[in-house]
């Protein structure tokens, strides 16, 4: 191996991370770094000393601030003259970056220092990537990148600089908010980028040569390149992300893909791995795959024999293709040390020793890295490191939603007709249900229909073409997307909603042949080989000099309305227990007229007060059910519920691979490699799977429910008591400490909210403790609605001292004291401005809210940057929703 090829030739060997060693390799080092040679257990026993010239150099990140590390024990650093490598000071970065680029000119390279510098800065202080779960990490890496890109291109241009700087430094964050501060961050520094306007993306085949705008790609199959780009749909996104993929690919840079599951880039993935006409190897990862199982291993051959086989990573390198790496973040620890090497300046890996290979292997010239990676949803899912994301320019997949976007999609394989229009508004209209939980609320995550399902119901029409169109198109509809819904009434409902769309669309003839015609039309052929190389749009001149203005032209004068409003602001009252008579018109406008017509104002709120004393409640607001009842009704459903969400909190599994010289379970690599002369005889697997059982400690939850008389009816007060019970199972099964409060203005007064606690924090959940949230939620809903608010400013009261993930469950319907004629009055009300500002507020303070709307109307989801609304349709799946929901907050936001 690498450490007694050193020891006999003399030469330097480098123990990169030396902290993140085991204990038994840190022990075979002792004599190395104390005496100067090493003994061999494996085999006779004999010492190797080292030869002259040999040095033992051992490189770290601290322990502080870096996962996994150790500090070393003195006896080891004791033998080593510790050297700490200090953070680059600006003026030194400079210094290096000027002697490598001596083109460019001083103030842009010492501005895209203060930009590195900052965003860094700004990562570090939680101030950038706060609502995101990746890690991101700038540094004299990315400067290198940015400044070998400019000095590449024309750096004299501004467009050409604010188009690369906006690549590398805003694109790659998923929220606009990050995207927008670090925009204004370049703006600052570059003072031409307020007025970038990006270009028109033009793409263009000559020769040899694939073009996109200033970019110039070498093709070795541009034939390939040619069919590959004929049939992709080149929205305005998809050439935006293909531009970005071109740069990436021209600097020989490593490319990491970023998506969601809604924006799979499945249907692009061909091209833009295959964009240089370079042959494709796939790695695909998964947890806990062996690193052998990448880069080979001894394996029986024919006629008894054992031979080396090379893995897929391997033998990409080998014969110079690009290499696609799925799931990135599955990489485990061994793996991701040989691909440092791989994605860093050296471009080559090291294969273990009884490959037979001793020098490392090189990527090719022609070679480019691409890794696929999905966005990762919770704190307890793996994700790469800092410092190996910085290895690669991380490239967003485009979203594709908008309507228009969908639209040119849909436009690609299928002509233009009433068609295309009703599969795009069904496509939009079923992601809407499914994110709003309309349809699939008793599943624990919502159905996902992304382009990949516009696109294969595209494919399905045109393929299948016939006079009869609606079949075809009502077939294509349910295999992409119908069938797989789960409950059979939703189904029902969702294939009734488009055949009502087709059949009032009036799909004719006409349709049937005009996508024959396409399908003529679509061939390999490409338009692309018809597109002359020189852009006449670049040549383009307007043939006008000039054009004449307009001399004395008038507008139309515009004659103004009469507004003649009555005195109290409309005669439509809010009903039979309207409080307010004769004796309250004439006030001069005062109050709301539009919450209902001469609402009380400032001037008559005593007035009001007196009315609410002397109110009698009319009937009871209460369920009259005993919990043996209910449960005997509810129990299998809570039961259920119960089940749905077990795995969700199921404990953490860490898999450490680890062999040794004795024990029972031989690993068959590790034995193979060992009878064949070359490997060691650490043989016996000793893996260690190691099951973290506390790993939602520090989570608290409160619940605050209102129990405004105006949300009550039966069905809503059985899924709340419903959803309580069951979520108050959940957590005491795991240890989760939660509280149960109430609030409502029990007496009318409007000075005092009504707080009940049902339940501490600290308290075990007993039988005592269910029978007591049953009673009051089964009961006595008389209170009024309140300012919610003032609920939220003293949020850190409901919570203790020693919580470390803090969640705060809001149930209402949001609208207030006095409900609103339409959704924006409602959302623009004092109460909800106020609302929001508080909710804002305490999410910067590391709180996470999330709001359970009541009723049809959406106010939850403008409010609440984490929201369900229980309407009609799903209020039966309440106790699911809200667990899963509360399940995936806990997941995502507790380390």
């Amino acid at each position: 191996g690498p450490i007694i090829q050193a020891m006999e030739e003399g030469a330097c060997f480098v123990a990169d991370e030396m902290n993140l060693a085991s204990t038994s390799v840190l022990k075979r080092f002792a004599t190395i770094y104390e005496s100067n040679y090493l003994e061999l257990y494996e085999g006779d026993g004999h010492k190797i000393l080292a030869k002259e010239g040999f040095h033992f150099i051992a490189t770290q990140n601290p322990s502080e601030g870096f996962e996994g590390r150790k500090t070393l024990p003195y006896e080891i650093t004791k033998n080593f003259a510790v050297i700490y490598v200090d953070p680059y000071p600006p003026e030194e970065i400079y210094f290096i970056l000027k002697k490598l680029f001596p083109e460019l000119v001083e103030s842009l390279i010492k501005a895209i220092i203060r930009i590195t510098l900052e965003t860094e800065q700004r990562i570090l202080t939680g101030k950038l990537g706060k609502s995101d779960l990746e890690k991101y990490h700038f540094n004299i890496r990315t400067l290198k990148k940015v400044c070998a890109r400019l000095s590449h291109y024309n750096a004299n241009d501004s467009s050409v600089i604010c188009s690369h700087l906006k690549d590398i430094y805003v694109d790659c964050f998923r929220s606009e908010e990050d995207r927008n501060l670090q925009w204004d961050l370049i703006c600052s520094e570059i003072s031409f980028a307020k007025n970038y306007k990006p270009q028109e993306i033009k793409l263009f085949i000559n020769e040899n040569a694939f073009y996109c705008n200033e970019k110039k790609i070498s093709i070795q199959n541009p034939e390939l390149v040619k069919n590959l780009l004929s049939q992709t749909p080149l929205t305005k996104e998809i050439l935006s992300f293909i531009e970005k993929i071109s740069t990436c690919i021209e600097m020989k840079e490593n490319i990491l893909i970023e998506y969601s599951e809604e924006d799979d880039p499945l249907f692009l993935v061909n091209l833009i791995t295959q964009l240089n006409g370079n042959k494709v190897e796939f790695v695909n990862l998964c947890k806990g795959i062996h690193t052998s199982d990448i880069l080979g291993a001894l394996k029986p051959i024919q006629k008894k024999e054992i031979a080396w086989i090379d893995g897929p990573l391997t033998r990409g390198i080998r014969n110079g293709e690009n290499i696609v790496i799925t799931s990135l973040e599955a990489a485990g620890a061994e793996l991701v040390e040989k691909l440092n090497m791989l994605t860093d300046d050296a471009r080559a890996i090291l294969l273990p020793p009884e490959s037979g290979e001793t020098s490392p292997m090189t990527l090719k010239e022609n070679s480019i890295i691409f890794a696929f990676k999905g966005f990762r949803k919770s704190k307890s899912t793996s994700t790469i490191s800092r410092a190996f994301r910085n290895r690669f320019t991380s490239i967003l997949f485009p979203q594709i939603t908008e309507n228009h976007s969908l639209a040119e999609l849909v436009e690609f394989y299928l002509p233009k007709s009433k068609l295309t229009e009703i599969m795009v508004s069904f496509h939009i209209k079923i992601r809407e249900l499914s994110q709003r939980r309309v349809i699939g609320s008793a599943n624990l995550s919502p159905y996902i229909f992304g382009t990949t399902n516009l696109i294969n119901w595209a494919k399905h029409i045109l393929k299948y073409n016939s006079p009869n169109v609606q079949e075809i198109a009502l077939r294509g509809a349910k295999i992409s997307y119908i069938n797989q819904i789960y409950d059979s009434k939703e189904r029902f409902d969702v294939t009734r909603i488009l055949e009502n769309a087709i059949r009032t669309g009036e799909l004719n003839l006409e349709i049937f042949e005009a996508i024959e015609e396409k399908k003529k039309t679509f061939t390999i052929s490409s338009n692309i080989d018809k597109t002359k190389w020189w852009d006449p749009a670049l040549h383009y001149r307007d043939p006008n000099t000039g054009k004449a203005k307009l001399q004395m032209s008038g507008n139309p004068l515009k004659k103004g309305i009469e507004i003649n409003t009555p005195e109290t602001g409309g005669n439509q009252k809010e009903g039979a227990d309207a409080w307010y008579g004769s004796e309250t018109r004439g006030n001069m406008g005062q109050g709301e007229p539009a919450g209902g017509g001469g609402a009380w104002g400032y001037r008559t709120e005593e007035l009001y007060k007196q009315f609410l004393a002397k109110r009698k409640i009319l009937w009871s607001y209460s369920m009259v059910v005993t919990k043996k009842e209910f449960l005997d009704v509810f129990g299998k459903e809570l039961e259920d519920t119960e089940l749905n969400l077990e795995k969700l909190f199921q404990p953490e599994i860490d898999v450490t691979r680890h062999y040794d010289l004795i024990g029972r379970r031989i690993d068959a690599r590790k034995y193979i490699s060992f009878t064949n002369g070359k490997g060691d005889l650490k043989v016996f697997d000793k893996t260690i799977i190691d099951k973290k059982d506390e790993k939602l400690k520090g989570v608290e939850v409160v619940f605050l429910v209102c129990k405004a008389r105006r949300i009550f009816n039966f069905e809503y007060a059985i899924v709340v008591l419903s959803a309580m019970l069951s979520s108050a199972m959940i957590l005491a099964d795991h240890k989760i400490d939660f509280a149960v409060y109430t609030y409502s203005d029990r007496f009318n007064k409007k000075d005092w909210i009504d707080l009940v606690q049902l339940k501490k924090l600290e308290e075990e959940y007993t039988e005592e403790i269910e029978n007591r949230i049953f009673q009051n939620l089964a009961s006595d809903w008389q209170g009024d609605s309140v300012y919610e608010y003032l609920l939220l400013e003293n949020i850190d009261s409901y919570f203790s001292k020693d919580s470390i993930t803090r969640i705060l469950v809001m149930i209402s319907d949001f609208r207030g004291q006095r409900g609103k004629a339409s959704l924006e009055a409602e959302l623009d009300s004092f109460e909800n401005r106020k609302l929001k500002e508080l909710i804002l507020k305490n999410t910067n303070k590391s709180y996470i809210l999330l709001g359970v709307g009541m009723g049809t109307r959406y106010l939850a989801e403008h409010l609440f940057s984490h929201s369900i609304q229980i309407t009609p349709d799903n209020f039966s799946h309440m106790p699911n929703l809200l667990g899963s929901e509360l399940s995936k907050l806990i997941l995502t936001y507790h380390t």
